[in-house]
């Protein structure tokens, strides 16, 4: 039994270690992503090898206390901070909302690395059996906390991408809670850091996929997303394809920076997934170009949505002055009755007309 816990244990802190690699190496991730993704990563695998040496050296009545003190310190002290490192990974915090969310795991810390000698958290009795400390539910409490935290920040990242595969996230915490539910009630099992890891490791992989789709800056689908879809219209019975240009970007960009240019792109991105995210896919598929494709093969629904973009635009305008009109071109595409490259053209060409239009008014 010890064999087979510690071979998976060493392979799931090496499957943590090449992950930890591939971090460091991705050129996608910025500084921040890249540090507390591998400072997660560590805690888990030293977690691990804590757990591992516990499982050893946690035989009643031997010379190993000092032993399996060291490793539970180890284990209890450095828990509650993964979940935290995971959830600030992928999350923008402000500097006193951070410190907030780490105070109790710092507390547990201290707490953890004064029970040796006041047993606050736990303490190994001379026959080398460990028994918790009256502030256990402490530990418990940061535990949670964190992971309280990582859910909630989970759901909100998860709510600004315009996806479908939301559920993977819940599917991948309810795996975490299943294997630290085993534990609980199967002590041997041991369990709870290797669905970590493996958790830690899928999170990882959702969030690159999310990185690939998705353009950063308005979290929109990005180019890529945009074109593999056009691929896969053709294979629709009926689509319609509405084409959005930012008028005269280039002017406020020049005349009020492009920090305020970079929000106009943020406002326009809001109101085109606010009002067109039930009907279709949302895109932006250039600097100041954005594109939705439906699937719908009701015009009046389509029209009547189109004119929500324009009132809801409308009315950011009316709060800033700044923020620009858009225009927008419309094309058809339907199965048997021409091309979607067709559908495409006459969008784009609507598109300009429109603009066009505009300047002469």
């Amino acid at each position: 039994m010890i064999l087979h816990y510690v071979s998976l244990g060493i392979v799931s802190a090496m499957a943590m270690l090449l992950l930890c690699i591939i971090i460091i190496n991705n050129e996608t991730l910025n500084r921040k992503m890249k540090l507390f993704f591998t400072l997660a990563i560590m805690g888990i695998v030293i977690v691990t090898f804590a757990e591992i040496a516990i499982y050893y050296f946690g035989v009643a009545y031997t010379e190993f206390r000092i032993h399996r003190l060291i490793c539970d310190l180890i284990s209890l002290s450095i828990s509650p901070f993964i979940p935290l490192f995971i959830t600030l990974a992928f999350c923008k915090f402000e500097f006193y909302k951070m410190i907030l969310w780490f105070l109790p795991a710092i507390i547990n810390l201290i707490l953890t690395l004064l029970s040796p000698f006041f047993g606050f958290i736990f303490y190994v009795s001379a026959h080398n059996i460990i028994f918790h400390g009256p502030f256990f539910g402490f530990y418990m409490f940061s535990l949670i906390l964190g992971g309280v935290l990582l859910i909630f920040e989970t759901v909100k990242t998860d709510q600004r991408y315009q996806t479908k595969n939301s559920h993977i996230l819940y599917l991948i915490l309810l795996f975490m809670v299943i294997g630290t539910t085993i534990q609980i009630l199967l002590p041997m099992a041991h369990t709870t850091w290797i669905c970590v890891a493996l958790s830690t490791t899928i999170y990882y992989a959702y969030f690159c996929e999310l990185s690939e789709k998705y353009d950063a800056q308005t979290y929109l689908f990005n180019r890529r997303a945009y074109e593999c879809e056009v691929e896969r219209i053709a294979d629709a019975a009926e689509a319609y394809i509405l084409y959005f240009d930012i008028d005269d970007f280039k002017i406020v960009n020049d005349t009020y920076g492009h920090q305020f240019g970079d929000q106009c792109l943020y406002t326009v991105a809001c109101c085109i997934k606010d009002t067109f995210q039930n009907l279709g896919l949302c895109f932006r598929i250039g600097g100041d170009e954005f594109c939705v494709i439906s699937k719908s093969s009701d015009e009046k629904l389509v029209l009547n949505t189109k004119k929500e973009f324009m009132k809801k635009l409308s009315e950011c305008m009316e709060k800033d002055k700044r923020i620009p009109k858009v225009s927008i071109g419309c094309g058809h595409y339907k199965k048997g009755f021409g091309k979607v490259e067709e559908a495409i053209k006459n969008a784009d060409e609507q598109l300009y007309v429109s603009k066009n239009a505009k300047k002469l008014t």
